[in-house]
């Protein structure tokens, strides 16, 4: 009798270059009230990423093999230690900022480039887009979404960073590709293949063509994530049991499997989604 068990792909972690830090309040919230401002800080046990946890963890990585270090989670830079978190985390390595456009203005971006001049590393930010066209891209991100993104880059883009745009769509066409270019010569900022990083749609739960090439090297070979509960292989699956790989940093396990339908759409993508492809 032949076996019919079918096992996910084994991936191990050979070296943890990436660290990913996610500050998202771990309940859902109302989009109308802020993550963070909307709880009570009298609380001693708040429900989202500390910096002394941060500090802890950081203390505990091998510096000579971190090359990243990526902050996430929504509306991540309204977090209450968010500027103190930043300036740790730019102690330790460059650091990348994941998010949608929230929070960063005229104001915001002139504050960051300051903070990025105190010391010598780095800060990347990575603004999520769906669609060149606004009608489109906030028929799936909600309405607002689009203008609030490219407010977002053109204000980076003033005061010398040079965003990139974390395009999520399934259909990841030239032609997509060059709608984007365009937009970035009507709004001024630049928009060369290293400023567009086209990503799966995780949420489209259509079937996959899994990638076959030996060299597939998902961001879970070199990286893992912080959250407040604990460890997990990568952004995607934050707070998803099957991802989840420890409590935290020094006791994490570096073997995970490629079981969930996320990881299906990694697999079909067939190379890193999270991590900085320069690398």
């Amino acid at each position: 009798m032949y076996n019919s068990i079918v096992q996910a792909q084994c991936v191990t972690l050979e070296e943890l270059n990436h660290l990913f830090l996610n500050l998202e309040y771990n309940k859902s919230v109302s989009k109308n009230i802020s993550i963070y401002r909307s709880r009570s800080f009298n609380h001693k046990n708040k429900n989202y990423l500390q910096i002394e946890e941060i500090k802890e963890t950081l203390k505990n990585i091998d510096q000579n093999v971190l090359k990243y270090i990526y902050i996430t989670g929504r509306d991540c830079i309204s977090h209450p230690d968010f500027n103190s978190i930043l300036r740790l985390c730019l102690q330790y390595a460059p650091v990348t900022i994941y998010s949608d456009g929230s929070c960063l203005n005229d104001k915001k971006s002139r504050f960051l480039k300051r903070v990025e001049d105190e010391g010598t590393n780095e800060i990347v930010f990575k603004i999520f887009i769906n669609h060149y066209e606004e009608k489109t891209n906030d028929e799936k991100a909600g309405r607002g979404a689009f203008r609030k993104a490219i407010h977002a880059i053109t204000s980076l883009n003033k005061y010398g960073f040079n965003p990139i745009l974390v395009i999520k769509n399934s259909n990841q066409t030239q032609e997509l590709l060059e709608g984007f270019r365009k937009l970035g010569e009507k709004f001024k900022f630049d928009t060369e293949d290293i400023n567009l990083q086209p990503i799966p749609d995780f949420s489209d739960k259509a079937g996959t063509c899994l990638n076959t090439e030996n060299n597939f090297s998902p961001d879970c070979k070199t990286g893992r994530l912080l959250t407040k509960n604990g460890i997990y292989t990568c952004p995607v699956l934050a707070n998803d049991y099957r991802g989840r790989c420890g409590s935290n940093i020094t006791n994490f396990s570096k073997k995970c499997y490629l079981e969930t339908e996320e990881c299906k759409h990694c697999i079909a993508f067939g190379k890193k989604v999270f991590t900085n492809s320069w690398l």
